[in-house]
């Protein structure tokens, strides 16, 4: 409602509130000041919410929409960067470098793990490293000794099939076994 109306509306409930105690002049005297100040005040509040019901059937309902969801990140799996650089590692001067980062690791990973689950000194578990001794894969021994030993003819020949370089093969080898008993020991 506008300010304009109210006032109206408002007016002419006094003026009829006036007539009606000058035709009644016993209701004026049965009723006290302060009983005509709450009539007043209860006047306009039921005046004010009528005008904001009025307002709010009048305004147009409005839906809200909720953003879309953010989008699913693909985050890296732990080991990647390694797996990376291990198909990477070829016969060129910077991937020879690749291949060196990739045995360093390995051998890092090899001696923590024999030192671990043997409970030996690392001087020990170099030793066992490099003889060979710190695991029954031969592919993975041959990646730190350099030759396999004790593979049968079938392991050589089946190993073979696949189209990836020596290197790799015995590198994935050796990292399954240090993963393999890294886990062993933990359980």
């Amino acid at each position: 409602m506008k300010p304009r109306t109210l006032l109206a509306v408002f007016g002419v409930a006094l003026a009829l509130t006036g007539f009606t105690l000058v035709a009644a002049p016993g209701l004026a005297s049965s009723i006290t000041l302060d009983e005509a100040v709450l009539v007043v005040v209860g006047l306009l509040g039921v005046l004010q919410g009528v005008r904001v019901a009025i307002g709010r059937s009048r305004t147009d309902y409005e839906q809200v929409e909720t953003p879309d969801p953010e989008a699913s990140q693909d985050l890296p799996t732990p080991g990647d960067e390694f797996d990376e650089m291990l198909l990477t590692a070829g016969s060129d001067r910077r991937e020879i470098e690749t291949r060196e980062t990739v045995r360093t690791r390995l051998e890092r990973a090899a001696i923590a793990t024999i030192v671990r689950t043997e409970g030996c000194t690392r001087a020990e578990a170099e030793r066992q490293l490099e003889s060979g001794e710190w695991t029954d894969d031969p592919f993975a021994r041959a990646f730190f000794t350099g030759s396999v030993e004790g593979a049968s003819l079938f392991d050589r020949f089946d190993f073979q099939r696949d189209n990836r370089t020596q290197y790799h093969r015995w590198a994935v080898h050796a990292a399954s076994e240090i993963t393999r008993q890294s886990e062993a020991a933990e359980a």
